[in-house]
């Protein structure tokens, strides 16, 4: 097979020493391939599986570890049950083969994932030698345009009839002035494409306004009030005001966390309200997604909580925030009248209903389990305080649907989507929405979004 010819020992180099930025450029690359296009479980465990060899590169992953982080599975996994982590580490090997067969068959940086264990391998190809010119530009022509003869150089002939040497003349003519037009072109530009030009293109309408301004894009993570375990390390002050869980509860938590540390305290555990250290698992996700696209566009993000923000950062930033009104009232002041807003019923409410569309939407959840099985999630790009600057929210209802809303304005079959539906926003060619609200239906399996559809994409008016 194609790759193993490219797992040849003697096509092999060291690792180069810049070897994790390249590993994790190559793996954004297969990520956003047609060949896993549409396998978001099978990215999660790539990505999760080259970040382990990344930070460990001698330690293996464990299947209890793999099913817990990456798929979502209890603390009571138990693999000759659930066949999960094997199933999909299957899947991702053939899909692996196939991109390296057909769209991969001439990178450089090889990623696999060998049988018999759950550990990801870097390998490095020699790529194709390019010899140097070190001879004068007729010589290097001419021995171009030689014609490739299997005999030895004492018997080649010499004598060439007048159609071969009209035939090397017009080649040596047009070489000579491909040439010309390349070193003219060089000279013109004076530079190549920088990585946030290009990225500028690839990303579309919606990452422009973000990715050509000189202001460094703040990045806002939510961080919602929750109630968090107490645990033995707690001062008193904390525990004061911590509430005692009834006896029913505490033997359902018992059951659930088994023999985990909050369970073998010196005290039954208690609930403590915690308004500045957590986020969700969606909002982490999203970062992770946010931050590589920009990283991948040669540009930085500054990171903040939403507890912390400020006028003069709305003032002066771009702003990209991750996670909704719900907990983040702040949003509301902002100088714009959205279609879509979050209600304290938990929903999503249209203002603004075009024909086929719905008052108002609300999550779904299994009434036998209580999972989540879908959600809804907003896109809302908006003016920050002013409108030099833009502020673009990543919602979900549940923190769910604000890791599909980050996927979406992410991944490039997304993005695609996404560009072509604002395209049809405009009234004229040079008249693209700047505000809009994209509306999307989130499928959710096992705590993880999987189909994320657009259902609606309003344009927003700045009030006058």
């Amino acid at each position: 097979m194609a790759r193993e010819m490219l797992h040849q020992s003697d096509n092999m180099l060291h690792a180069p020493q810049n070897a994790a930025e390249e590993t994790f450029r190559q793996l954004e690359k297969i990520t956003h391939s047609q060949a896993f296009q549409g396998s978001e479980s099978l990215i999660s465990l790539l990505k999760y599986l080259v970040q382990e060899t990344i930070a460990n590169p001698e330690a293996q992953s464990k299947e209890h570890a793999i099913a817990t982080t990456v798929f979502g599975r209890n603390s009571d996994f138990d693999p000759r049950i659930d066949s999960v982590v094997r199933v999909q580490a299957k899947r991702l090997r053939t899909k692996l083969q196939d991109y390296y067969e057909t769209e991969g068959k001439s990178d450089t940086v090889i990623i696999d994932l060998p049988k018999g264990h759950y550990k990801a391998t870097v390998s490095y190809v020699e790529p194709a030698l390019i010899k140097p010119i070190d001879q004068p530009l007729e010589s290097v022509i001419e021995s171009a345009t030689e014609p490739i003869s299997s005999e030895k150089p004492d018997t080649v002939v010499t004598n060439t009839t007048s159609k071969e040497r009209i035939y090397r003349t017009g080649l040596i003519a047009v070489t000579v002035t491909l040439i010309a037009v390349l070193v003219i072109l060089v000279v013109s530009t004076g530079r190549q494409p920088t990585p946030s030009t290009i990225s500028q293109t690839k990303n579309g309408l919606i990452w422009q306004p973000f990715l050509k301004d000189n202001a460094q894009t703040l990045v806002v993570l939510s961080n919602p009030p929750i109630y968090r375990f107490s645990n033995d390390a707690d001062p008193d002050v904390l525990l004061k005001d911590s509430i005692g869980m009834p006896p029913d509860q505490m033997i359902k938590l018992g059951k659930e966390l088994k023999n985990k540390p909050v369970m073998r305290q010196n005290r039954p555990p208690r609930l403590i309200l915690s308004s500045e250290d957590y986020t969700g698992m969606g909002e982490a996700i999203g970062l992770f997604n946010i931050t590589n696209l920009f990283q991948s566009a040669g540009r930085s993000v500054t990171l903040k909580q939403s507890r912390t923000i400020s006028a003069a950062d709305l003032k002066n930033h771009n702003v990209v925030l991750l996670g909704s009104a719900w907990v983040n009232d702040w949003v509301e002041k902002l100088p714009i009248k959205e279609d879509f807003t979050y209600s304290v019923r938990a929903t999503i409410v249209n203002n603004n209903p075009l024909p086929g569309e719905e008052r108002e939407y609300a999550p779904v959840f299994n009434q036998q389990t209580g999972d989540l099985i879908q959600d809804y999630a907003l896109i809302t790009v908006r003016p920050g305080v002013s409108d030099a600057y833009r502020f673009m929210a990543l919602s979900g209802i549940l923190s769910e649907g604000t890791q599909a809303a980050a996927e979406y304005v992410t991944k490039k079959e997304y993005l695609d989507v996404l560009n072509q539906r604002l395209q049809k926003l405009s009234r004229t060619v040079d008249d693209q929405p700047k505000y809009y609200q994209v509306l999307l239906k989130v499928d959710v399996d096992n705590n993880i979004p999987t189909t994320v559809s657009v259902l609606s994409v309003h344009r927003l008016e700045i009030n006058p």
